[in-house]
């Protein structure tokens, strides 16, 4: 036979079971569909070189303290500026910040787009020239001259209908006149999401501070100059800084990654571990098939034992064995490959928006190609030991031992079903950890409440409020004035930032104590707030007071401090009246400590509570006095407070329209989307152990009535020699449940290294957690029984008359 004509033979075969082609394909569709789809949003994550020429060469460069548990800090400019100065090892090198930029449109309020203020070098790093028009010179790197701005791709399209003679055209952002001089082309979106570039421009004090870390550095690796020379490079660079510098860098060092590394790294132990799960769940499905195929081997014994009496060799009955396992997994793939599809759209849903490069993600001839590389390789790793099997059975073992008893022990049929045991019980207690841990998480206090809490953010324009601290007070009144009136509004406050959104760090010194370094003073996440923050939120007093409207720009400088504050830098002390200073001014601006409040999550409920310090917005909005912060609307409703969101928008911009209101959303979204990530990879680690539960007692359930089917001879002998049939039931039951718990114990072994690789991933659950693994155990025991139960049940009830008369 050709190999078309056992492609066509092969269909004929599957078209006269189609029972059994259904039950392939579909377990050959979920190992391959769920492979795809978790494969390529590793492909899209982590795998994929970003859009920008050898992007392997572009590094992150970042100052860091470790003595205050800062790994990573953006540059102080007058280091970076060293670093430009002295460093060799890069061919490029350039600083940014990530800002936003307001553009005056036809409608009530301006429109707000992400961008970044960089130097000429930020472009040069990526090595990607414009569109249309040019990017930045070192002459308009200066204040003064910093009047100009690139577009990115995307916003030259929708708002300017992709016109090139948009160069040269001036707008007016944020209350300043810049002129376009350029156009990116499409896909340059960095930062992420960025659709324009303005200088950096820094001022000559700006320039050469070193207590300012501000400036994100990026830089392309020379030809020849590994990642290890660089860092090593760095490090030497910013000791003599240290050396030169002892104030602002003593202790300090530098830390160069790979751009891409930092990118993803949060989340890719999470990602690798569910690539393992679906390679787990994919070798499950490959057992499931393996075992079908064995069964239909071996009820053709008797077909392929007649065929090779007739002088067929082997070869093509292993050929044709094969091509039929094959074309099932092929199939199989194709339906895999709707699956993930369908699965993949969902995941992108689910998805929280602070997966990096989220946007990457889609299905793409690499994806395409490994499901048809899957599928080949599956169908000869399932259909060969059937195939081979098969090849080896003769005729005259047939005559001598009855079609009805050939098969009935094969050692291979119960290996299988003790790999799809031990894999399932590996999936369950890693998928039982990541829900004890995310249960931990749930029920973790915040330390305020987030019920009937909205939340909505601003960027005071700067052109109309820096260094005008009065008029940022006076704007701050007017909205609490005009949402405070709202109906359903019981309370309401303003913040520079809120928990679990992100906060700003800066250093602080406590009077009366030895002078510190900068580079070695501690360090506090800082809030300005108005009165009535406290209340809004939910948050605890423990002591002292929160401020009051006498707390203005004319009264001493007041702060609230956090438990934690007090707990490292005032124990066994009376902090109250003690004072302390957030940056360090000359001369000092002292606060004095007036209140104590419960802890808050800043970074996520799954973080310790850091030091934190609480600043009267009326006394000072920002830190600086030349720093106009953005800030958040609070407001605590009576009701649902996302129906009021539009209504407390419009308070706002009844204040002042020049600056558009955003990020409007519920505090429990925020809570919500902190943990985001982790709900992600709890929910597709629960999908695949739950799928290769099923599949795994779907796998115990085809072996075992394959077993009675052959032994229904045997056991109707039993039963006409009075064999009860509580007896044949629990034989039966034995058989399969002794290979159950032969999975488990070596399912187990398995779970406890799987734990090992899965303390990163969870929180206030130990990785060898008793309670988890006994639970997955009793989870896989039950739904082994019954599907031992069903064929079991079978057996007991076999009429010995007929089972004889069949023989």
């Amino acid at each position: 036979m050709t190999l078309a004509q056992d492609i066509r033979f092969a269909f004929r075969m599957l078209g006269k079971n189609p029972l059994f082609a259904a039950s392939a394909i579909a377990a050959a569709a979920l190992g391959i569909g769920a492979t795809s789809a978790i494969y390529t949003m590793i492909d899209g994550v982590l795998l994929r070189p970003l859009p920008f020429p050898q992007s392997d060469r572009i590094v992150n460069v970042w100052e860091t303290s470790p003595a205050r548990n800062l790994p990573r800090l953006p540059a102080a400019p007058g280091n970076y500026y060293d670093w430009r100065a002295q460093e060799h090892s890069f061919s490029s090198i350039g600083g940014y910040e990530q800002s936003t930029f307001n553009i005056q449109g036809g409608g009530p309020e301006p429109e707000r787009f992400l961008g970044a203020i960089c130097d000429p070098g930020f472009f040069s790093v990526f090595g990607v020239p414009p569109l249309l028009g040019r990017t930045f010179t070192s002459d308009e790197d200066q204040p003064g001259r910093d009047g100009v701005i690139v577009l990115g791709y995307s916003l030259w399209q929708q708002r300017f209908g992709a016109d090139p003679s948009v160069i040269g055209r001036a707008l007016i952002l944020d209350g300043q006149s810049r002129i376009v001089i350029g156009v990116m082309p499409r896909g340059f979106e960095y930062p992420p999401q960025a659709v324009m570039w303005a200088p950096l421009g820094y001022d000559p004090p700006t320039h050469s501070r070193r207590d300012l870390h501000r400036t994100r550095v990026i830089a392309r690796l020379k030809d020849g100059v590994t990642l290890k020379q660089a860092r090593a490079e760095m490090h030497t660079i910013h000791s003599h800084l240290a050396a030169s510098y002892p104030m602002f860098n003593k202790d300090e060092s530098t830390e160069t990654n790979l751009m891409l590394d930092d990118m993803v790294g949060t989340v890719r132990p999470a990602l690798l571990l569910l690539l393992a799960a679906v390679a787990a769940v994919l070798l499950i499905a490959c057992a499931n098939i393996a075992n079908l195929l064995l069964a239909k081997a071996a009820a053709r014994e008797r077909e392929i034992a007649i065929r090779s009496s007739l002088g067929a060799p082997r070869f093509t009955i292993i050929r044709q064995m094969l091509t039929e396992s094959v074309v099932l997994s092929m199939l199989g793939g194709g339906a895999g490959l709707l699956f993930a599809y369908v699965a993949l759209h969902a995941l992108i849903a689910v998805a929280p928006a602070t997966l990096p490069r989220l946007n990457e993600i889609h299905l793409n001839s690499t994806v395409m190609g490994l499901a048809a590389l899957l599928s080949v390789a599956t169908g000869i790793l399932f259909g060969l030991a059937p195939a081979w099997h098969a090849s080896r059975t003769e005729m005259h073992s047939l005559i001598k031992e009855g079609s009805r008893s050939t098969g009935t022990r094969n050692p291979l049929r119960s290996a299988l079903v003790v790999a799809q045991v031990a894999i399932t019980a590996t999936l369950l207690v890693g998928a039982g950890l990541l829900i004890r841990s995310f249960y931990e998480i749930e029920g973790v206090d915040p330390g305020f409440k987030p019920d009937n809490l909205m939340t909505m953010r601003l960027a005071p324009a700067l052109y109309k409020y820096e260094k005008h601290e009065a008029l940022q007070i006076q704007l701050a009144r007017n909205i609490l004035h005009n949402v405070s009136a709202l109906p359903g509004v019981r309370s309401t406050a303003i913040s520079t930032d809120v928990p679990l959104l992100g906060n700003a760090r800066y250093i602080m010194r406590f009077e009366g104590r030895p002078p510190v370094l900068v580079s070695q003073a501690p360090v506090a996440n800082f809030f300005s707030v108005t009165p009535g923050f406290f209340d809004t939120m939910g948050m605890r007093l423990l002591r002292g007071r929160t401020f009051t409207d006498s707390d203005d720009a004319k009264s001493p400088y007041v702060v609230v401090v956090n438990q934690a504050l007090v707990d490292r830098y005032f124990k066994g002390q009376d902090p109250i009246g003690k004072r302390l200073e957030i940056g360090f001014a000359t001369p000092p601006r002292w606060r004095e400590i007036v209140g104590i409040v419960a802890d808050v999550r800043i970074s996520g409920l799954d973080q310790d509570s850091p030091v934190q310090a609480y600043v009267a917005y009326q006394q000072t909005p920002g830190v600086f006095y030349t720093f106009t912060p953005a800030i958040t609307v609070l407001a605590r409703t009576t009701q649902d407070p996302a129906s009021l969101g539009s209504t407390i928008k419009q308070a706002i911009l009844n204040a002042d329209r020049s600056q558009p209101v955003y990020a409007l959303q519920p505090m429990t979204q925020v809570v919500s989307d902190s943990i985001a990530q982790r709900r992600l990879a709890l929910i597709l680690l629960v999908f695949f152990a739950a799928s290769a539960l099923l599949l795994a007692g779907v796998g115990i359930y085809g072996v075992l009535s394959y077993v009675v089917s052959q032994r229904t001879s045997e056991i109707g002998i039993r039963m006409a020699l009075g064999a009860r049939e509580s007896q044949v039931l629990l034989d039966v039951e034995r058989h399969g449940m002794l290979l159950v718990l032969v999975g488990l114990a070596v399912g187990g072994a398995g779970a406890l290294l799987l734990s090992r690789f899965m303390t990163s991933l969870l929180f206030r659950v130990n990785p060898r957690d008793p309670l988890t693994f006994g639970i997955a155990a009793a989870t896989l025991i039950g739904v082994s029984i019954l599907a031992c139960y069903i064929p079991a049940r079978r057996a007991s009830r076999v009429d010995p008359l007929v089972a004889l008369r069949s023989e």
